[in-house]
């Protein structure tokens, strides 16, 4: 997935979650969603920070919106963004994929 793709994406992701956090009537949901749609943002800024820093701006992203969706399921297939070989872009996608883990957990798990 193209770097402009998946930080819409992702961006549209943390609202679906904060959606579906104040839609629900389970606890342990609310709570991990809570948890994910509050940590999600920071670090897809931080992302798109370094990558525009190591390559230049992105002008222009596509149109992403919220959907009804299992967002368990979707969790599970996130895809693969480009990292560049840096460290640094690769340690900012190793924590979504630690707290989209996390939270995968917390939903199958938690009651």
């Amino acid at each position: 997935m193209k770097p402009a793709e998946f930080i819409a994406e992702s961006l549209a992701l943390g609202t679906c979650a904060h959606l579906k956090h104040l839609s629900t009537t389970s606890y342990a949901e609310h709570m991990a969603l809570g948890s994910f749609y509050e940590a999600l943002p920071g670090l897809v800024d931080s992302y798109a920070e370094v990558y525009q820093g190591l390559t230049g701006l992105i002008k222009k992203y596509p149109v992403a919106q919220c959907t009804e969706l299992d967002l368990e399921e979707y969790l599970e297939s996130l895809p693969q963004v480009e990292t560049l070989d840096s460290p640094a872009l690769e340690n900012i996608v190793a924590e979504i994929e630690q707290l989209t883990a996390q939270t995968i957990y917390k939903l199958r798990f938690l009651d």
